[in-house]
Formats: structure tokens, C-alpha cells, sequence
């Protein structure tokens, strides 16, 4: 595959458009990551662009991300932090809202709606909500019934999503694996797959931004290959164990890909 010469702007709303595509179905992303899911996300619409009009994603932040640090007020840094599957679904619900004047959701009920979430601490038993006495967990668990109750999808990544971009480049070693949120392991803050990344060649530019030269169609369909092996038991979206089901969504995404590409790969 040619290199990627040039790139249109990082945009957390491009593309951005009025009139659908051809082919109706949309899939709309909420991610917790600003930089790096929406990075590889651009990546993937960049490699398969029969289809980059296809992938939206949801940002109810746009000013506060186009604002430099700096300059940013309490309000946007407060909207920024808000990263928690609970404000995923909450994004995702607002963007409809807003923006249903444009796309016309009730109109194409096979557009697709997916948060992209990882475990970190998000099913721990520490209470955040005080008020309402609910953990990380409890959270974790009103958010996934949500998405079951209005047929949203979610990928999930355990422990976060730089293992994903891991199985890119090399099989997970047993070390990767105990880094896992488990029954038996608490979510554990770690640069152990920074480092990994860094050195297969890979690393990760100020810790967040993706390189888009180490990324191409042979590698993505390794990493999906890779997920679906960790990925045991398939009926199980939150895996306890170190997986990813990211690889769901891209699969997804592949069938929106004209038919003779599809038959081409």
C-alpha cells in the first residue's frame, strides 16, 4: 500500500456533511479518547476512503478541543475529562438531539451507534457518585444497559486501547496479558505498552498521537485476526481478560466497503 502523503486537518467532526452517502448506513463513534481512538479512526477512513464518508464521530467538545490548553476555560477542561461510558452514551444521546435536523435518524434506523471505552479503572468499587452512592462499576453497568435498552454497540478494550494498537505489530507476550483487569487483578496505571510500541519501532508521538506511516491494510487485518483470537468467548462484550473487541467494529466497518473491493481482499 502507497504511503499516506498528506492529510486534511484533524477533525473530531470530519467529515462533516449535509447530504448522506449513496449508501445510507452511517457509523457513529463516541469515544473516550480525543487523540488517539479519533486519530486511528481518521487513520482507517484515510486507508479504506471508499468509506470515509461513512464514519462520524460524536464530539459535543469541539470548541474546548480546538482551544489551546492554555487558554481553556474550567467549563471546556470540565467537558474534556468527561470520558466515563456514562458520558459516552450521554454524547451520543445529546449528538442525536442536535443533530437529528441533519441526518435524519429515524429515517435510516440501520445507521449504527458504538462507544469505544476501556476497562482502566471503570470496574472498580471506588464511589464517585456520592450523592447516589454508585461506584466506577455501577456506572460501567448502567451505561452497558443502556446500550443493550437502545441497541447502541460498544467496544470494549482491556485493560486500554493502546493493546489494540499493539496487535498491529506483534502477538501480545504473557507480560502484555497481566496487565489485564480481572477477577484476580485490579486495573494497574502502566507505560508498559508505551514502551512495548516503542520498541517494535512504533511509538506513540507525546504519548498520544499515532504515526500514520506504521499503519496499513495488511496490519490492521493482522490486529483483527489477533482480537478475534483473544477474544474467547464471543458472547461476552466485557471480556475480563486481556482482549479487545474493537476488532467488532472494524468488521463492521469493512462491510460498508463496495462489494468488489470486499471480493478483491
Amino acid at each position: 500500500m502507497p504511503l499516506l502523503k498528506s492529510r486534511v486537518p484533524f477533525s473530531p467532526q470530519a467529515p462533516f456533511r449535509k447530504v448522506r452517502p449513496t449508501t445510507s448506513k452511517i457509523i457513529f463513534l463516541s469515544c473516550e479518547g480525543s487523540v488517539t481512538e479519533e486519530e486511528y479512526f481518521n487513520l482507517i477512513s484515510d486507508i479504506y476512503s471508499e468509506i470515509k464518508s461513512k464514519i462520524q464521530f460524536i464530539s459535543v467538545a469541539e470548541d474546548a478541543i480546538f482551544t489551546a490548553p492554555k487558554c481553556r476555560t474550567q467549563d471546556q477542561v470540565r467537558l474534556l475529562s468527561k470520558v466515563r461510558p456514562k458520558h459516552l452514551v450521554e454524547r451520543i444521546e445529546q449528538f442525536k438531539d442536535e443533530k437529528d435536523a441533519l441526518y435524519q435518524f429515524k429515517k435510516y434506523p440501520e445507521d449504527e451507534f458504538w462507544i469505544l471505552t476501556d476497562v482502566d479503572q471503570n470496574w472498580s468499587n471506588q464511589i464517585i457518585d456520592h450523592k447516589n452512592e454508585k461506584t466506577y462499576k455501577d456506572e460501567w453497568d448502567d451505561a452497558i444497559s443502556i446500550c443493550k435498552e437502545k441497541g447502541y454497540h460498544y467496544a470494549v478494550s482491556n485493560p486500554f486501547f493502546e493493546i489494540w494498537l499493539l496487535l498491529h505489530h506483534d502477538q501480545p507476550s504473557d507480560e502484555d496479558k497481566r496487565f489485564a483487569v480481572s477477577d484476580n487483578h485490579s486495573y494497574e496505571k502502566t507505560n508498559h505498552f508505551l514502551t512495548r510500541l516503542s520498541e517494535l519501532g512504533v511509538p506513540l508521538k507525546d504519548k498520544k498521537h499515532i504515526n500514520y506511516l506504521n499503519y496499513n491494510v495488511k496490519k490492521i487485518e493482522t490486529a483483527v485476526c489477533r482480537a478475534e483470537e483473544l477474544h474467547v468467548d464471543k458472547t461476552d462484550m466485557c471480556p475480563r481478560y486481556f482482549a479487545t473487541t474493537v476488532y467488532l467494529l472494524l468488521k463492521k466497518i469493512f462491510e460498508l466497503l463496495p462489494k468488489e473491493i470486499s471480493a478483491k481482499d
